[in-house]
C-alpha cells in the first residue's frame, strides 16, 4: 500500500488527521439535510407572486386576480403538490412534539419544585370528554393537515414583502429580498417589540370572532362540536378539535395580524403636523416563528390542567388592589358575573398577561372569555369572567392521572 510522503516525513503527532467513517457519513447527512431543505424552501418560495406596480414586469401580477391565478398555477404543478406534501408532514410531526412538550413539561418543572412552591391542577369541574368520536378524529386530522397549508401561506407573505423591499439585489432572489432565513439583520426593533402588537391584534379580531361563532344561529353548526369538552385535558390536541371552518379563520388571522403590523393602517393627517394612524414596522422571520410558536404553547396550555400564570409587576394594578374592600371581594366572588375583577395574582403587584384558568372558565360558562391568548380586550368588552377557585368540585369528574379520563367513582363510598 502506498504512503503519502507526509506519513514518512512528519513526526506521528503532526500527521494529517484522517476523518472518521463515522464522521464522514454525518457530515454526508447534514449536507443531505441541508441540501434538502434549502431546495424545498427555494422550490416553494418560487411559487409566491409578488404584484408589481407597473406592466413593465412580465413576471409579476398586477392585481389581485393575476396574482391569485399565478399562485394556483404554480403550486398545483406536480413538484409543489410534493413539496406541499413534505412540508405538511414536518408541521404535523413538529405539533405532535410541541403537544408532548406542552403537555408533559409543565408537570416535570412541578416535580423540580418544593411541596409549599408546588400548583396543583385545575380541578375538573365540567365533564370531561373521555372518548373521542370518528367525527373528532377526522376534524383534528384535517386541521392538522390544514397547518402545512398555513404555514406556507404565512411564512409566504412574510417571504413576498422581504423580497419588494429588497429588489434590487438580484443575489437574494432565491431568499427574499433581505434574505428571510438570514441573522445579520435581527434587532430589538423587529425581534421582540412587534411580538405584544402582534398578539393584541390576532386577539382583538379572534375575541369577535369567537364571540360571533357564539351567536345561537351560528354555535350549532360550528362550534358547538369544541364545547362537547367541558373540561380539556389533552393539550393541543383538544385545542385543534374544532370545525375545519373555525380552525381555518382561527389560524389564518395569524395572517391577518402579520399583515396589519407589516403594513400598518392607513393614516389620515390631521393639520399640517399630525398624522393619525399606523404605518407599520418591520418583522423579522424569528419574531414570526416565536409568534406562532408561542400562540401555539400558549393554546395548548389553555387546554390542560396545568395552572400556568403569566404576569408582570405592576404598582398600579397592586395600589388598585389594596383599596378593594373584603365586602367588595365577597360581593365580587358570590356574583353571578365577575366582570373586570382583579385576580388574585394581581393583589400581589403583578398584572396578569395569561391564565390558562381563565379559558377553563369559558369552557364551563361559554358567554365569557373569548380571548385566545390573553383577555385583554375580554375586560374592555365586559366580558371577563374571572376563575373562582371556590366554585363546587364534583369528585367524579376528577380524573385519572394515569389513563387522562374520568375516575371511576365507587358509588357505595
Amino acid at each position: 500500500m502506498a504512503l503519502h510522503w507526509s506519513a514518512l516525513l512528519l513526526p506521528s503527532e503532526s500527521k494529517p488527521e484522517q476523518p472518521s467513517t463515522i464522521t464522514i457519513i454525518m457530515s454526508s447527512n447534514n449536507n443531505t439535510i441541508v441540501s434538502f431543505a434549502t431546495g424545498l424552501v427555494s422550490r416553494l418560495a418560487a411559487t409566491i407572486p409578488t404584484l408589481s406596480p407597473s406592466n413593465n414586469d412580465d413576471n409579476k401580477a398586477t392585481s389581485s386576480s393575476e396574482l391569485l391565478t399565478q399562485l394556483l398555477n404554480d403550486i398545483t404543478t406536480p413538484q409543489s403538490l410534493q413539496d406541499l406534501f413534505v412540508l405538511t408532514t414536518i408541521v404535523v410531526v413538529a405539533l405532535e412534539i410541541l403537544n408532548q412538550l406542552v403537555y408533559h413539561v409543565p408537570t416535570l418543572l412541578q416535580n423540580l419544585l418544593t411541596n409549599d412552591e408546588k400548583k396543583k391542577a385545575i380541578p375538573v369541574r365540567g365533564k370531561h370528554l373521555d372518548n373521542f368520536t370518528v367525527k373528532d378524529y377526522t376534524f383534528i386530522m384535517i386541521n392538522k393537515c390544514m397547518t402545512g397549508l398555513f404555514v406556507y401561506c404565512y411564512f409566504g407573505y412574510l417571504w413576498s414583502v422581504r423580497k419588494l423591499d429588497d429588489e434590487e439585489d438580484s443575489s437574494n432572489n432565491n431568499t427574499g429580498g433581505q434574505g428571510i432565513f438570514t441573522t445579520t439583520n435581527l434587532s430589538i426593533h423587529n425581534t421582540i417589540l412587534p411580538l405584544p402588537l402582534l398578539f393584541l391584534i390576532y386577539d382583538f379580531f379572534y375575541t369577535l370572532l369567537h364571540w360571533f361563532l357564539h351567536m345561537k344561529a351560528v354555535y350549532a353548526h360550528v362550534h358547538k362540536h369544541h364545547h362537547f369538552q367541558k373540561a380539556p385535558s389533552r393539550a393541543n390536541i383538544d385545542a385543534v378539535n374544532v370545525h375545519p371552518l373555525e380552525f381555518f379563520l382561527g389560524e389564518f388571522n395569524h395572517i391577518l395580524a402579520l399583515v396589519l403590523v407589516v403594513q400598518g393602517v392607513g393614516t389620515v393627517s390631521v393639520g399640517e403636523y399630525i398624522t393619525v394612524g399606523y404605518r407599520g414596522m418591520d418583522v423579522s422571520w424569528v419574531c414570526a416563528v416565536l409568534f406562532i410558536g408561542l400562540g401555539g404553547i400558549l393554546a395548548g396550555l389553555n387546554h390542560t390542567r396545568h395552572d400556568v400564570v403569566l404576569s408582570v409587576p405592576s404598582s398600579s394594578v397592586a395600589t388598585d388592589a389594596s383599596v378593594e374592600t373584603d365586602e367588595t371581594s365577597s360581593s365580587s366572588s358570590s356574583s353571578t358575573n365577575n366582570n373586570n375583577t382583579i385576580s388574585k395574582n394581581s393583589s400581589k403587584g403583578y398584572l396578569t398577561i395569561f391564565d390558562s384558568k381563565h379559558h377553563d372558565v369559558h369552557h364551563r360558562i361559554p358567554q365569557s372569555n373569548y380571548g385566545q391568548y390573553t383577555v385583554f380586550w375580554d375586560r374592555i368588552f365586559g366580558t371577563f369572567r374571572d376563575y373562582d377557585e371556590n366554585d363546587r368540585v364534583n369528585p367524579a369528574y376528577q380524573l385519572d392521572p394515569m389513563t387522562g379520563k374520568t375516575v371511576v367513582v365507587n358509588k357505595s363510598d
